[in-house]
């Protein structure tokens, strides 16, 4: 039942061509950002997915949260 519930935040991440990979009520988004507004598609989708859980009532943990970045270039 979970799987069916959270499916709609997958899709919502697609829409903005992030890549969500979901493991019971975790979810990690996968962006490749090639220049700067990547960064701004980044920013929209966290606060789609702080929407959605609003919506549904959920809370995002924000003690859980964190950024990787890999590459030769500066972390945004």
């Amino acid at each position: 039942m979970f799987l069916i519930h959270i499916d709609g935040l997958a899709k919502i991440l697609e829409h903005y061509g992030i890549i969500a990979k979901l493991f019971a009520d975790d979810v990690k988004n996968l962006l490749d950002n090639k220049n700067g507004l990547d960064v701004s598609k980044l920013q929209i989708a966290l606060d789609s997915i702080a929407d959605w859980a609003n919506v549904w009532q959920l809370s995002v943990s924000l003690n859980k949260c964190s950024v990787l970045s890999i590459g030769r270039g500066t972390a945004v």
